[in-house]
């Protein structure tokens, strides 16, 4: 489990411990992992995906383990805010290094394992993979090429006798620490506190608000588990309806002009 000590990844790790797996929570930040493993019984091992030492070392730490590797999670990410106009090149090349090449080399490395257990992976990357969004160019060209990692991974993995199972998740706005610090970014700039951020930036989802990290991880145990045994290279958006929205009719829908904080919803 990749990104596991904070977010989506510990909230899979926790859901994972509860089902009896056993879960080797893998995180750049051992204070985080620390406190995953305090509160999950999981196992923990500190680095970074993009450091391919540290993948090798992943690798060894998981053969050290006796019990079958049946399952790997793709969930280290980082975000670069952006255009393709704005970003630094060592923007864009620290987030490819994180969330697409360090999901690429952790997979390479694992994958011996998981095709002698017959194993699952889930690669967790963004509704971004599937929409333009402003100021994220790095961020979502990134998530794109995770999720056509996993499809990849898919078609060449699934055959013979302990087919290797690949599946992508893409979570919309989910409350997390990486969220969190978006929000507040974007609450600084027109005046808000970071719940209200949240509230005008979920206006549009047709649930009306942002997942909770514990709804994303639940969609990722399942396609790891038995329950998902003949889904293979599937998207599965955990968005509350964000893809669905249209947005040449979205001003038929909406009163469309500008707000005062007072306006704003309580």
């Amino acid at each position: 489990m990749t990104g596991g000590g904070s977010g989506i990844g510990a909230a899979t790790v926790a859901l994972l411990r509860e089902a009896d797996y056993e879960v080797l929570a893998m995180g750049r930040r051992r204070d985080a992992l620390d406190a995953v493993a305090a509160a999950t019984g999981c196992d923990t091992f500190a680095g970074d995906v993009s450091n391919i030492i540290d993948n090798e070392r992943l690798r060894e730490a998981v053969a050290s383990i006796p019990t079958p590797l049946v399952g790997l999670v793709n969930a280290a990410g980082v975000n670069f805010v952006g255009s393709v106009g704005a970003a630094t090149l060592e923007e864009w090349n620290r987030t490819i290094a994180i969330n697409l090449t360090g999901a690429f080399d952790v997979t390479r490395q694992l994958l011996p394992a998981l095709r002698t257990s017959g194993g699952s992976i889930v690669m967790v990357a963004s509704v971004a993979a599937d929409r333009a969004p402003q100021g994220a160019a790095a961020y979502a060209v990134s998530k794109a090429g995770m999720a056509q990692l996993g499809y990849v991974l898919a078609v060449e993995e699934g055959r013979g006798e302990r087919p290797v199972r690949c599946n992508v998740v893409n979570p919309g706005w989910t409350r997390t620490e990486m969220a969190d610090a978006e929000m507040a970014a974007f609450a600084s700039i027109v005046g808000l506190d970071v719940e209200s951020a949240y509230r005008e930036l979920s206006k549009l989802v047709p649930l009306g608000r942002p997942a909770h990290a514990v709804e994303v991880a639940q969609a990722i145990v399942w396609l790891l588990g038995p329950n998902a045994s003949y889904v293979n290279g599937a998207t599965i958006s955990v968005d509350g309806g964000h893809r669905l929205i249209d947005a040449g009719t979205v001003p038929f829908n909406f009163t469309i002009a500008p707000r005062t904080l007072d306006e704003l919803d309580p």
